[in-house]
């Protein structure tokens, strides 16, 4: 559902009308292992795999129409694209970028940017919301990470933790440019709608990924063994936090 009052900034809008599909997310059972440390290393690179596929297909948009609107001019920074971030991460993991092959939620994912970009390109931003807000959380849940499997000066863990000491600061100026930008009601409507259905995508990629390794014989990722001992839930944050 949509929250729409005079009184709420669109910033405010976006996060009461995703608090349902947010909380989902955070509880799912990809995400649960993931912020505990339990989550093997396998499933957490081919994580960032995906995700390199649908940054790659939305930051390509975001390029392109940012020099054609200047709503996106306002909002966008270089720093917030994440498609560097991800291909170091996954290097650092022996991968080769340019091989990955997406999963079906991936494809079904990009397939949804690509109708945006068409169609509405405005309602990007609400994807771009998702993720720019996601570093509040990830940048807590880089630390289990980093312990899980060992990792250390940032390898490994860049898209978790883009910004380091400059993620409040980072996260302060998007909101308040999102909030100076004075969307039209269609088009705040479309955004919070895209924010929405980008929490449901990353559910069905997260429920993939981990039904996925079960179905091909793999140890349960609750059960398998990581490195390091499981760390406990930062109380309020998760990969998805979007205070």
């Amino acid at each position: 559902m949509i929250v729409q009052e005079e009184s709420l900034t669109i910033m405010q809008q976006l996060k009461a009308s995703t608090q349902a599909q947010h909380d989902a997310t955070e509880n799912g059972a990809f995400n649960e292992e993931l912020v505990k440390g339990r989550l093997p290393l396998n499933l957490y690179v081919e994580s960032l795999g995906q995700l390199f596929l649908i940054h790659r297909a939305l930051e390509r948009r975001l390029r392109a129409f940012r020099a054609e609107m200047p709503a996106l001019a306002r909002v966008l920074r270089d720093y917030q694209f994440q498609e560097t971030y991800l291909r170091n991460d996954l290097e650092f993991f022996g991968r080769n970028p340019e091989e990955i092959q997406p999963l079906d939620a991936t494809r079904k994912f990009v397939a949804y940017i690509d109708r945006l970009a068409d169609t509405t390109p405005m309602a990007l931003l609400g994807v771009h919301y998702v993720f720019e807000g996601s570093n509040n959380g990830s940048k807590f849940i880089s630390r289990a990470v980093k312990k899980a499997y060992d990792l250390s000066d940032g390898k490994g863990t860049h898209y978790l933790d883009p910004y380091g000491d400059q993620q409040k600061q980072y996260w302060q100026a998007f909101k308040d440019d999102m909030n100076a930008v004075g969307f039209l009601p269609p088009e705040t409507d479309a955004i919070v709608a895209a924010a929405g259905a980008t929490f449901e995508a990353v559910m069905h990629l997260h429920r993939e990924l981990y039904e996925g390794a079960e179905s091909k014989g793999s140890a349960h990722p609750a059960s398998a063994t990581a490195s390091a001992p499981a760390a406990a839930k930062p109380a309020g944050k998760c990969p998805f936090h979007h205070g």
